[in-house]
């Protein structure tokens, strides 16, 4: 018997999260096609939550199955559990993520939950992240044609990734331009994602580092695995 992985992850995700889901004021979905199966399991759970999306996509898509989705919590609110994909995942919880365009509002949910966790097929787990495909980034476009030739000279090959249906480069919810960096396998992403970040006009990258507390596995065969990972980035108020 043989699963799409996907869809053994999803179901897989819904058995981690359903009590935290049922705890929660505040719940974070995030976007992408794992996450999509996730929600045609687990809309049931989420109606009468109120839900923040990181994407316009994932927003419609909730509307669509009847969930409250907010667009700006209130105050100083914090979302109790976030839920997402990721693109590479290494054993140690470190990602990539944006190859669906919406890093940028997703690395904001991750940031500000107090439970995230991501939900992945076994053929997105990596020994070293850029090994399977580009990094994204989020550019201002003004900025592109400076930022590019800086990642060039540093001798990466750079790619404003163009929209499905559209012509010219993809803009993001939030109007920045994404970008895709051919970097090859990362010796060391934390020391990476400091030296992009220090480009003036990359907005962000889709290195998310020790941003994971769970990490939900789903294989060929059906089964699941779920990986405890330590977390070490979170918004300070999380830490009083």
């Amino acid at each position: 018997m043989s699963c799409d992985p996907k869809e053994a992850a999803a179901a897989g995700a819904v058995e981690v999260a359903k009590e935290f889901i049922a705890r929660a004021s505040l719940v974070g979905i995030g976007t992408g096609t794992t996450v999509k199966e996730f929600l045609v399991r687990a809309s049931g759970l989420l109606r009468g939550k109120r839900v923040v999306s990181s994407s316009l996509s994932t927003a419609l898509s909730l509307s669509g199955e009847g969930v409250d989705v907010i667009y700006y919590p209130a105050g100083d609110a914090l979302i109790d559990v976030y839920i997402d994909g990721a693109d590479e995942v290494t054993l140690s919880g470190d990602m990539i993520k944006g190859r669906g365009g919406a890093l940028l509002g997703e690395k904001m949910l991750a940031f500000f939950s107090r439970v995230s966790i991501f939900v992945v097929g076994e053929d997105k787990l990596v020994e070293k992240l850029g090994s399977r495909g580009p990094l994204p980034l989020e550019v201002v476009p003004e900025a592109y044609p400076m930022v590019a030739s800086e990642l060039r000279s540093m001798g990466f090959k750079v790619v404003p990734r163009e929209g499905s249906g559209k012509v010219g480069p993809l803009i993001s919810d939030w109007r920045g331009m994404i970008v895709d960096l051919y970097t090859g396998p990362i010796e060391d992403p934390g020391d990476f994602d400091m030296k992009l970040h220090n480009i003036p006009g990359i907005v962000d990258t889709g290195l998310f580092l020790g941003m994971a507390d769970y990490v939900v596995v789903g294989r060929r065969d059906c089964r699941y695995e779920v990986l405890r990972v330590t977390r070490k980035t979170k918004a300070s108020a999380l830490r009083r």
